[in-house]
């Protein structure tokens, strides 16, 4: 039996290891709310992130992790401080291909720490309604395993947990009437996936995944969204997608929600074309209805949501890209409210205040040009923006969350980027 050293020194020989460190430094100009409806305000904001990444590579596993620290300040902010929130990060991810047929894959993400109301749009994804400057743990994880069943056939399942609780000072405010807080989540999903190659062009694939959560205020929610997929390769450079299913959402306790069943799908179309002098462009546009689950409000409902992605690399140093969304949540007739005083500010008696619908729908579109000035040097510059709103639903719908930032960025890394690292 190997001992430990001599495993090391196999796994060394066998592959290689890289160590990359890289930093990064943003400034921004632009305007955003302090808080969940707030009032919209001018400023400047500044970041610093240092990333040390460490990854291993052969023949057959790509793994990396990395730590980084995102040193985030803003003039003005909610706390009236030069103090800037912190926030650590450590990210990893594995493939490996364990046999011919059967490839393996591991993701990780654990975030802890303070992020401002402008990150928060990272930390809960595609969340229409955001809380305030918070201090909170989230911890995300995949394992996943797919099996070529034969040359045309592949079967696959993916398991994974999302964990996410407030901590300190967050942790201990109270329940206020309406009042949005960073969410109490704890998620767990499978998805097993059939994919089959029907010819040339063609290809078929059915999902099912099943997700069962429990959220703050004690709601647990359990759904299931079935769905059968075709994708078709119209020509070389264009390929159809579409899909259609069902979802079915059970909340406990009952919420006013609309029909616990709704129909599910998609449709899109992926793009690649190539130009003159190295240009390449690739594009994607898709509608899609889904049924999404709000950690921060705690309900569920049916979900329709408009993209279009387009990105062009220039030469071997430039890239420049565009990237729009819009989604719009459908949660019944009675949305939950969030009280404010004439501030903004949320309050705990409906007779100091008045009642606000929450935010269930996002716009938000970037446009960015990045340049490699050199193997050790990025620089990026562009737009970015975004506005929240209630659901279409509501008649006091209108955006009212605007955040809308000129920004600029450079990175320095100790070692060129490997082609083959795990993304």
């Amino acid at each position: 039996m190997l001992g430990l050293p001599a495993a090391v020194l196999l796994v060394s020989l066998a592959g290689q290891f890289d160590i990359n460190g890289a930093v990064t430094v943003e400034g921004r100009a632009g305007e955003a709310p302090l808080t969940t409806d707030g009032k919209v305000e001018a400023g400047v904001a500044g970041l610093v992130m240092p990333d040390l990444q460490l990854t291993y590579l052969s023949r057959t596993t790509d793994a990396r992790i990395d730590y980084a620290v995102r040193i985030f300040w803003r003039k003005p902010n909610e706390a009236s401080s030069l103090k800037p929130v912190i926030l650590h990060m450590v990210n990893l991810g594995a493939s490996s291909q364990a046999t011919p047929r059967l490839l393996l894959t591991a993701n990780g993400a654990l975030s802890a720490g303070e992020a401002d109301y402008t990150a928060l749009g990272v930390v809960l994804p595609n969340q229409p309604a955001l809380p305030s400057v918070v201090d909170f743990l989230s911890v995300t994880g995949t394992v996943g395993a797919q099996e070529a069943l034969s040359r045309r056939a592949k079967l696959g399942l993916n398991l994974s947990v999302i964990h996410r609780e407030p901590l300190g000072a967050t942790a201990d405010l109270p329940p206020q009437a309406g009042a949005l807080l960073f969410p109490h989540q704890t998620t767990g999903i499978a998805e097993p996936t059939y994919r089959y190659n029907l010819s040339r062009r063609d290809d078929l694939t059915v999902t099912s995944p099943v997700s069962y959560g429990r959220y703050s205020g004690g709601f647990e929610i359990l759904l299931a969204s079935p769905q059968v997929g075709w994708q078709h390769r119209l020509t070389r450079r264009y390929t159809l997608r579409l899909a259609a299913g069902v979802a079915y959402v059970h909340v406990v306790p009952s919420l006013q929600t609309q029909s616990p069943v709704s129909p599910v799908g998609e449709i899109g179309v992926d793009m690649q074309l190539a130009g003159h002098g190295g240009l390449l462009t690739r594009g994607a546009a898709g509608a899609r209805l889904d049924y999404f689950v709000d950690p921060v409000l705690g309900t569920a409902g049916p979900r329709a949501s408009l993209s279009l992605g387009v990105t062009s690399i220039l030469n071997p140093d430039w890239l420049v890209g565009a990237e729009a969304t819009y989604a719009t949540v459908f949660t019944g007739r009675n949305p939950q409210i969030v009280l404010v005083d004439p501030q903004g500010m949320p309050v705990t008696s409906a007779a100091d205040g008045v009642a606000v619908p929450v935010d269930e729908t996002l716009i938000a579109a970037v446009l960015l040009a990045r340049c490699r000035v050199s193997d050790h040097l990025t620089t990026e510059f562009g737009f970015r923006y975004s506005d929240r709103a209630p659901s279409v639903e509501v008649s006091a719908f209108g955006f009212h969350q605007r955040q809308l930032w000129l920004y600029g960025s450079f990175t320095a890394n100790t070692r060129r980027p490997t082609s083959r690292m795990v993304k």
